[in-house]
């Protein structure tokens, strides 16, 4: 992970999660959006080096990124959500991509 530069890469029709931290995997930096039409939709985009687009993941019912994290152990990447999901407290509802769902090669 690395701090989130002050260059803004932000796709037409979303909007720029919360989270302050982006994920840095090989050549690629990905980075969580939410829609701009504020559907519940995780959408995490992997750019380049030249910050074009790549690919891009869609996660249904959930929105609003605040964290990332990195789990070593199950080589996961965990978005942590903001809403309230069962009995996750808002802010702490784990989504989870692991590393080979990410990878783009």
């Amino acid at each position: 992970m690395i701090a989130r530069p002050a260059i803004i890469l932000q796709p037409a029709g979303l909007a720029i999660s919360q989270a302050n931290v982006i994920v840095k995997y090989g050549e690629y930096t990905y980075w969580s959006y939410t829609p701009s039409s504020n559907d519940l939709v995780l959408v995490v985009v992997a750019f380049d080096s030249n910050n074009q687009e790549v690919k891009r993941w869609e996660v249904p019912g959930y929105r609003y990124t605040i964290d990332i994290g990195i789990d070593n152990q199950n080589k996961t990447v965990v978005f942590y959500m903001w809403q309230k999901v069962g009995v996750f407290e808002n802010g702490s509802y784990p989504v989870s991509f692991t590393w080979e769902q990410l990878k783009i090669n």
